[in-house]
């Protein structure tokens, strides 16, 4: 039997606080339970539902960053560094994450020693981008005092830095990268695939405010270094060409220069000197024309250096023989055809054929070239590598200049044996000089290390011709127009040469404007090295001729190498060198070249 309430009991607020509190908690409770229900379904959804759709609303939740790969380092011959390359980084800022931007300029101005003005207009000019560079280059104590400043709105970039520690030594040999570290010139060129390493990259998770959380082993990939290469280059026979060149060309007031030295059998390239020359890492300031190579760039007519080239393939063929007698005339002038007069910087009435090359007679050569005919000359200047690259895979090579026969004029038979009408580079020319050193084998250049037992050799005349005319270009350095070459080392065999300078817009020759030159080898029976010297446009007033200028600073190349080389003197086998008053002179009247 249940008993019925009574009317206190219905009427107690106590009773009535309680019913009205257990039905919010009950609906509370319910709209609780609907939310919990519904945000679970939403997960349930978002779940199943195409993540790539959604991606786009959430934003990507991961970062690449890439990892700059070590290009390779250039050395010479014996490991020393030329060109090396390390990590550096470049500070770089997001001005929409700047807040006070006046401040912000001067903090950073204090730590990268710059003007606060410069970077605030920086800043100011690129507000609404969101990468601006403000140093390329950090270096050690300022990339530490950047990162202390701990602001969102720098970033730093990692890059490979270029470097090379020895200066304009060998600059336009060396050439340069630009700003994407790829070559440009010189062998940073030639090299560029063998030296380029492959960059890597790393992939990470981060938070809302970018920063890293995670890394999966699959998405990082490592950089791997280029390979470094060893060059032929003497660091040493380099530095010994350049500041003989340099003192050369001070001394003789000249316009530029260039050197090359090379092992006489192997073709390898021991220094490729030109004056001026740039430092690879300033060269923003620096003339275009002298970052070139001009010694594999620039051909120029050869004048008298170019007379073995003719008078060995002639005395070969039998056309002249050494001993022959060739009236060069007494007066020192020879008309070849009507309307043509070719001169002898001194009249040397009947000589010798070898005399001829001994004396430099331009009026010997030219009867022999007569002699000779067009096509038969044509051919034996090619055989010694003119008029076609060297092999040697320098950038801008040039082929020289050999015209074809069908532009040969009546005058080319006489010009080309004086070397006029043609024009070579002085890396043409020690390649075509090595066939008198190598029994007339000529020799390919070669600019890295590990060809130096691979050397490439073309015919050009008989070993018996070869020994003839090395012996022949000994007298000239004894007896003839190169007695300022002779050293009381070596016995250097070698051939001057003092050309006119071409107007290239008139046509004809620049008055007064001389290319003075010396080629030679050394030592005399077992020859070690090619060395020659071309010097553009002394200063007449000085010395222009190629025996007073050039050949004395080939010697001086010359003795420091082959010392330096340990190769053992041999010119006490011809006795004293000649002191005569003759060797002290500038006067054409004892000098032909």
């Amino acid at each position: 039997m249940t008993t019925a309430p009574n009317a206190k009991s219905l009427t107690d607020p106590r009773l009535r606080q309680f019913r009205r509190s257990s039905a919010v908690g009950l609906v509370t409770l319910i709209f609780v339970s609907l939310a919990m229900a519904g945000l679970l379904g939403r997960v349930v959804q978002l779940q199943l539902a195409d993540a790539p759709k959604l991606d786009r609303f959430a934003g990507s939740r991961q970062s690449t960053m890439p990892l700059p790969a070590r290009r390779g380092d250039l050395e010479d011959r014996n490991g020393h560094p030329f060109a090396v390359s390390h990590i550096g980084y470049r500070l770089f800022v997001d001005p929409q994450m700047i807040e006070d931007q006046s401040r912000f300029a001067v903090d950073l101005a204090h730590v990268l020693r710059d003007d606060p003005a410069r970077i605030d207009r920086l800043i100011g000019d690129n507000a609404d981008r969101r990468y601006v560079v403000i140093d390329k280059l950090l270096d050690e104590d300022q990339l530490e005092e950047v990162t202390k400043l701990r602001s969102k709105a720098i970033g730093l970039e990692p890059r490979v830095i270029r470097e090379y520690p020895q200066g304009k030594l060998a600059g336009p040999l060396i050439g340069f990268v630009g700003e994407d570290g790829t070559g440009l010139d010189g062998l940073e060129l030639l090299l560029n695939k063998k030296v380029t390493g492959q960059p890597g990259h790393v992939t990470y998770l981060h938070d809302a405010q970018r920063r890293p959380v995670w890394v999966e082993q699959a998405d990082y990939t490592p950089p791997r270094s280029g390979g470094d290469v060893r060059l032929s280059i003497d660091l040493i026979v380099q530095g010994i060409a350049e500041q003989v060149l340099e003192e050369t060309c001070a001394h003789y007031r000249a316009k530029s220069a260039e050197v090359v030295v090379m092992q006489a059998t192997t073709g390898q390239l021991l220094a490729v000197a030109n004056w001026p020359g740039f430092d690879p890492s300033q060269r923003g300031n620096v003339r275009p024309d002298f970052r070139k190579d001009r010694a594999v760039t620039d051909p120029f007519e050869p004048g008298s250096i170019f007379k073995p080239f003719v008078h060995a393939p002639a005395t070969e063929a039998g056309i002249a023989r050494p001993e022959e007698k060739i009236d060069t005339t007494t007066s020192g002038s020879f008309s070849p055809f009507r309307g043509r007069i070719l001169h002898d910087a001194h009249p040397s009435g009947t000589i010798t054929w070898d005399q001829v090359l001994v004396k430099s007679s331009n009026i010997g050569m030219s009867q022999i070239g007569m002699r000779m005919g067009e096509k038969r000359m044509y051919e034996a200047v090619h055989k010694f590598g003119f008029g076609e690259m060297t092999g040697s895979g320098l950038p801008g090579e040039s082929r020289g200049i050999v015209n074809p026969l069908k532009r040969w004029s009546k005058y080319s038979i006489t010009s080309v044996p004086m070397g006029q009408e043609i024009a070579v580079t002085p890396m043409q020319m020690v390649r075509g000089f090595s066939a008198f050193a190598n029994g007339g084998l000529v020799v390919t250049p070669s600019i890295l290390a590990s060809q130096a037992d691979q050397p490439l050799y073309q015919r050009a005349i008989s070993a018996a011709t070869a020994d003839h005319t090395r012996d022949v270009l000994r007298r000239v350095v004894s007896e003839g127009t190169g007695k300022k070459a002779i050293s009381k080392l070596y016995r250097i065999w070698g051939k001057t040469g003092t050309a006119q300078v071409p107007d290239r817009v008139r046509g004809g020759y620049i008055d007064r404007a001389y290319t003075a030159s010396f080629i030679c080898g050394a030592p005399l029976r077992n020859p070690a090295i090619i060395v020659i010297v071309v010097i553009h446009q002394p200063d007449p007033a000085v010395g222009h001729f190629g025996g007073i200028v050039a050949a004395p600073a080939a010697t001086q190349i010359v003795d420091q190498t082959l010392a330096y080389l340990g190769v053992p003197p041999d010119a006490e086998e011809d006795g004293p060198p000649d002191s005569s008053p003759d060797r002290k002179s500038d006067n054409p009247s004892h000098f032909a070249d």
